[in-house]
């Protein structure tokens, strides 16, 4: 008994992480306790299972002579009939591996059983980068922040797909870690673009970072998945919409976008010319790129920085899409100096808190209770809402870039010393200099 005890103690923060977790699912699956920290909007009152059910009833309708998109046959028979779903936009491939497995159950059944997937899934996960990092100091705190972060709750109660995407980004960046095959890298590169193509901001990273069979084999894999859809023309609705996501910079806002652009967008306090928010945007992918680039910067650290500039100034942010840093973050924990710091790992705590929405439920001040949607915000609560999310992560890329420009300098002075040993060089092969001749007295 003492032993247990002793081990329990030793791995306090391990435990920790993992039954809070655990209370994520019971509140999903049973309490709702958690729910009061976000909107109805971002927990889909009213519309639960919205997005969810596009997968499998996108798979069902395929496989049933229909279209991917999910629309009912000419018949009318529809997957999930009982139940209100956007049309599908994930990419053919994901939505008939995955969806085909979900719409084997009954439509109000499978959402507990890919809550059953994610669970089993994160286990065993934990248990891979646990063993993978054992003699890493933070890495028991790497895993708690993987699994107490607050939007993670939210895309489990929002019976969202996004985990998928985290899972493939986690296993790339632990592949790159271990400095496994670069095979196995672009495979899982791969699969999360399969999932949704937020990897094409890696891109660059990767290829500055000497990680360019990971591009090369994760693209062509994403292109041979998608050829043959886009050939009989099954999956030119997923071709359509990424070429508007891509191209199309719509305004969205309140009250369920929580982005840095979308707040300078809407908040009077910003009330700019439509070239200045641009600028901002392209000055603000620049610098993420350019500190990247640097070769004190590992690529970790590179990677987590644009992610942060997707977070920041991707127009369609959801709340649960947060769930990317937690992540991005705990890796960057393990593996990066920089963000082992006090302040950082300040900052990274208050990352995995929830946004202040709750702050104002408490005080009943700008928020409505609608008997359909649940409580809803208002512009002002929402503009908080994204400060209290943005400000920690700013913080925190602040943070661990602190040392960024003194590092800038040190080498552009390396650069000016060895082009000023070139030009002594040059002099050597040139025409002599004119020695200056001393002046009559």
């Amino acid at each position: 008994m003492h032993t247990l005890l002793k081990h329990l103690y030793v791995h306090r923060v391990l435990y920790a992480g993992i039954a809070i977790h655990i209370l994520f699912y019971i509140s999903v699956l049973f309490t709702g306790w958690f729910d009061v920290f976000f909107t109805g909007a971002a927990l889909h009152v009213g519309a639960k299972g919205i997005d969810y059910y596009q997968v499998p009833r996108g798979a069902w309708a395929f496989f049933h002579g229909g279209s991917l998109t999910g629309v009912p046959l000419p018949d009318g028979s529809i997957y999930g009939k009982e139940f209100y779903s956007n049309s599908n936009v994930y990419h053919p491939y994901f939505t008939i591996t995955v969806g085909s497995l979900l719409s084997a159950f009954p439509a109000a059944q499978s959402p507990y059983f890919w809550l059953g997937i994610k669970f089993v899934l994160t286990m065993l996960v934990v248990i891979y980068l646990y063993r993978s990092f054992r003699g890493h100091r933070y890495v028991e705190w790497g895993i708690f922040l993987l699994l107490t972060n607050f939007s993670v709750y939210l895309e489990l109660e929002a019976w969202q797909f996004h985990y998928v995407l985290n899972l493939f980004f986690l296993l790339m960046l632990i592949s790159i870690a271990k400095n496994q095959s670069r095979i196995w890298g672009g495979f899982y590169y791969a699969l999360s673009l399969l999932v949704k193509p937020i990897g094409i901001l890696f891109i660059p990273i990767l290829l500055i970072k000497r990680r360019w069979p990971v591009v090369v084999v994760g693209i062509l894999i994403f292109l041979v998945c998608t050829f043959s859809f886009w050939l009989n023309g099954s999956g030119l609705y997923y071709i359509d919409n990424l070429k508007s996501n891509l191209l199309d910079h719509n305004k969205y806002g309140p009250n369920q976008i929580i982005a840095l652009n979308a707040f300078l967008q809407y908040s009077p306090l910003t009330n700019w010319p439509a070239p200045v928010y641009q600028i901002i945007q392209y000055a603000a992918l620049l610098l993420a790129v350019g500190i990247g680039a640097l070769h004190s910067t590992s690529i970790y650290k590179a990677i987590f920085l644009m992610v942060a500039y997707y977070l920041c100034f991707y127009d369609l942010v959801f709340e649960y899409q947060w769930s990317t840093l937690a992540i991005i973050c705990a890796i960057c924990l393990i593996l990066v100096p920089e963000f082992q710091t006090r302040w950082s790992r300040i900052c990274l705590i208050l990352i995995n808190l929830p946004g202040c929405f709750i702050l104002f439920v408490l005080l009943h001040n700008g928020i409505t209770s609608d008997p359909k949607f649940g409580l809803l915000p208002s512009d002002t609560v929402w503009e908080w809402m994204v400060v209290s999310k943005v400000v920690p992560l700013l913080l925190l890329c602040i943070s661990v870039c602190a040392g960024d420009p003194r590092r800038i300098a040190q080498q552009c002075r390396s650069l000016w010393t060895r082009s000023h040993k070139v030009t002594d060089l040059r002099h050597l092969f040139g025409e002599p200099r004119h020695e200056e001749q001393p002046q009559p007295s």
